[in-house]
């Protein structure tokens, strides 16, 4: 995706609108508490197993696909501890892929990091880790909420110059309603689902 048209971001900014504003109140709650929760959890992983909250938080993200967010701390955890025990990633049994569960080892190992040029990831380490409201995570559905439209998870990859003006854009508009840009995406993520779910219902 290259760099987007005004007309595009104007577009854009009344689909954010519309998925604000069907949100529940339910929504709202839980978006404004998922990222504090998250940040809470890998908070307590780090303290317990005296490993930065920062790597933490990037074992959380490398964990992170295709593993429901409950079993995505548990598995967190349990790759915390077993890397403290010398263990290595052949000895335990995660729920997401195995080349995920040793890319949480390199990160531990400080093999490897997550870098600003995986955008996604990169921003939702930070929201994670520090709560930054200078970060913002554009995940698939984000992206369906900026473009009213069921994108496909295959077409969900774009530039990092139309990356970094829909992130600027909404927490544009985070800011203008009071809210830190984490927490209206957080709260887009939860309106957007259940919009997009009733409709293939």
């Amino acid at each position: 995706m290259k760099k987007l048209t005004p007309y595009q971001l104007k577009k854009i900014s009344s689909n954010l609108d519309y998925f604000f504003n069907i949100a529940t109140k339910k929504d709202i709650k839980n978006g404004l508490n998922w990222y504090k929760d998250a940040n809470n959890k890998a908070n307590l992983i780090s303290k317990k197993h005296n490993i930065n909250v920062y790597k933490v938080s990037q074992v959380i993200s490398a964990l992170s696909p295709r593993n429901k967010w409950i079993q995505n701390i548990k598995d967190a955890e349990k790759v915390c501890e077993a890397f403290n025990l010398g263990l290595q990633p052949t000895d335990i049994k995660v729920c997401t892929f195995h080349t995920n569960k040793f890319k949480a080892f390199n990160i531990l190992n400080n093999s490897t990091n997550i870098t600003n040029k995986s955008l996604k990831t990169f921003n939702f380490v930070n929201n994670i880790a520090f709560l930054d409201n200078d970060s913002l995570t554009v995940d698939i559905w984000h992206l369906r909420a900026c473009f009213k439209d069921s994108i496909k998870i295959d077409n969900a990859s774009i530039g990092k110059l139309a990356y970094n003006q829909i992130k600027k854009l909404t927490i544009k508009k985070a800011n203008k309603l009071g809210l830190k840009g984490y927490e209206l995406q957080a709260i887009l993520w939860l309106s957007t689902q259940r919009h997009f779910n009733n409709l293939n219902k």
